[in-house]
């Protein structure tokens, strides 16, 4: 293995035009500040819950909130950086984001970390759509599942360390304080930065112009199809996101760092899967393996309700990140490949992902109050993430009776 293997994200870079790549530098650092902080905040959030006093309709609700805030302002921010540019939207998003956790020294309750989270929701729901259309611009199609690697590698590498740095300043100050707060800040404060730095993403929008120009059919069943397997797949995530720190913490009594490791494993397998699975997004078929790692999702979800030991979660969550390793190089990809580098079809595909993160965190609080325990929260989802494959799998038939 060489090391442009292991550095694979450099052989991304490289694929960039001079002018790309200092914009795909400036998303790829980016994500991984404003991931960090934002995960570090809701990781506790959903840890310290229960010993807060706040029922898991309540959590479900917080977290629906906060990604639904994300899926109205994704379709918008699309737009609107085909309209006005993207530098404004993200300088804005990003600056605001960097002053909203400072609400809670003034209102110092509970509920105002709710808000905080959705204040979160609405700045991450511009700075992704408008960020990841920028870098869609910035590589040729043939080098999209390396580009779309890297930056999932800085996503992830963050949701390893963002529960991890605050499962460490929960138990500094014994449950939510300012150390907690000042992480989301901080990561929006470094993202302001770097795109204050990155003035040359404002034309990245348009440099690539007549692939950039090109136009999704709305009516394409393939291009549906995979914007319903996103959105079942993001119902599976945001419950794991949601509600599997509490699992840790109810079923095994692991709070703290232990439940961080835990809760980071998916993302750990992720970013050790990705240089070999953005790879084979470049030579393989992207349907398939969408599907595919898709379905691996699902079924790992599923098998959380099933499980009475703790290294049983450790593996289901290996699994599940071994599933998304698959399918996240090739979904970005394959989204981009249909005329999805302009913003705002950008914005729709992050739009209906998001719609997945809405949906998914209520209907299983419901499932889990209704039912009677985390198990039928995981169960649930899990059935209705691979029901959401099926149009998907209806598509690749489809394609295969064409092909003969």
């Amino acid at each position: 293995m060489n090391s442009r293997f292991l550095f694979f994200w450099r052989d991304g870079l490289e694929l960039c035009p001079q002018d790309g790549r200092r914009v795909a530098q400036g998303v790829l650092g980016a994500a991984f500040f404003t991931t960090f902080g934002v995960s570090a905040f809701t990781f506790v959030m959903s840890l310290y819950a229960g010993e807060a006093g706040l029922s898991p309709t309540w959590l479900g609700l917080a977290f629906s909130g906060y990604f639904l805030a994300r899926l109205v302002l994704a379709p918008l921010a699309g737009y609107g950086a085909d309209v006005v540019g993207p530098m404004v939207l993200l300088l804005t998003a990003s600056g605001l984001g960097a002053l909203v956790p400072v609400l809670y020294f003034f209102y110092p309750f509970h509920e105002m970390l709710g808000v905080i989270q959705i204040c979160l929701g609405f700045c991450a729901g511009i700075v992704k759509p408008v960020s990841m259309s920028l870098l869609g611009g910035c590589a040729p199609p043939e080098g999209r599942g390396r580009l779309f690697g890297a930056y999932n590698t800085s996503l992830y590498a963050a949701l390893v360390l963002g529960p991890l740095a605050g499962g460490a300043a929960a138990n500094s100050h014994g449950g939510m304080g300012w150390p907690l707060l000042a992480l989301p800040g901080l990561g929006m404060a470094l993202t302001f930065l770097i795109f204050l730095r990155s003035r040359s993403v404002s034309p990245a929008g348009t440099a690539r112009g007549g692939e950039m120009g090109r136009k999704v059919s709305w009516k394409d069943p393939a291009f549906i199809a995979l914007l319903l397997a996103v959105m079942g797949r993001t119902i599976g995530a945001s419950v794991m996101v949601t509600f599997l720190p509490r699992l840790i913490s109810e079923q095994f009594q692991t709070a703290g760092v232990v439940a961080g490791i835990l809760f980071a494993l998916p993302s750990l397998v992720i970013i050790l899967g990705m240089p070999f699975t953005s790879r084979l997004a470049d030579r393989l078929d992207r349907t398939g393996l969408t599907f595919l790692g898709m379905g691996v999702c699902a079924a790992g979800l599923f098998g959380f309700g099933q499980s009475s030991q703790l290294w049983t979660i450790a593996c289901l969550a290996m699994i599940m990140g071994g599933g998304a390793a698959l399918s996240l190089p090739a979904s970005m990809s394959l989204v981009t490949d249909m005329g999805a580098a302009k913003g705002s079809v950008m914005g729709v595909f992050i739009g209906a992902a998001n719609l997945g993160f809405v949906l998914g965190p209520s209907m299983a609080g419901f499932a889990a109050e209704s039912g009677g325990g985390m198990a039928e929260a995981f169960e649930f989802t899990a059935l209705l993430g691979g029901l959401c494959l099926l149009p998907l799998f209806l598509v690749m038939t489809k394609r295969l009776h064409v092909d003969r």
